[in-house]
């Protein structure tokens, strides 16, 4: 298989790829870090949502996180996730909710490097991740569908509630 190295190439074949195809599609990119550099968008309080592109079958963003940045714990509101990670160190943990109780528990806990992929879907459970380099990081996330909004645990209400997710930038520019 041919590898996919620019944004333009792997926007082309996006459109065309079925579910299936879209781990071997990761695996593939070996677009360089710089190429990435019109969504690059850093923010010093939180990680950052950049969206590449988006269309009523997808959406991929480009996060962007500063040391020690973190998401929630959160879901995907039923719509599949695959994680690459283009640059840094990501940590994601899983957490499943007990069937009887529903209380929650660590099921795993991965570390991510430059090119490690990951895949999340409700099915499976919850997760967060954790920029856990020592420097900036920044992960490729392909959604299929997009997702508008999300589950995110509160630690104050010791619940999940609904957020309404958002972008930093779009297609370049910042929101």
């Amino acid at each position: 298989m041919d590898e996919i190295t620019s944004i333009e190439q792997l926007l082309k074949l996006l459109p065309d790829c079925s579910e299936k195809e879209f781990v071997s599609l990761a695996r593939r990119l070996t677009i360089p870090v710089e190429a990435y550099s019109p969504y690059m968008h850093f923010k010093p309080e939180h990680y950052t949502r950049n969206c590449i592109s988006r269309s009523k079958d997808y959406e991929l963003l480009l996060l962007c996180w500063e040391e020690g940045q973190e998401t929630a714990l959160h879901g995907h509101e039923g719509e599949e996730c695959w994680v690459k990670v283009l640059d840094g160190k990501i940590k994601e943990e899983l957490v499943v909710a007990d069937p009887d109780t529903g209380a929650l528990k660590t099921e795993r806990i991965i570390e991510l490097e430059s090119g490690d992929i990951s895949y999340m879907t409700d099915e499976i459970g919850f997760h967060s991740l954790h920029n856990i380099g020592e420097n900036r990081s920044m992960s490729l996330h392909l959604y299929v569908d997009p997702i508008e909004q999300c589950k995110v645990y509160n630690d104050d209400r010791e619940a999940f509630v609904n957020k309404k997710l958002s972008y930093h930038s779009y297609e370049g520019k910042v929101l």
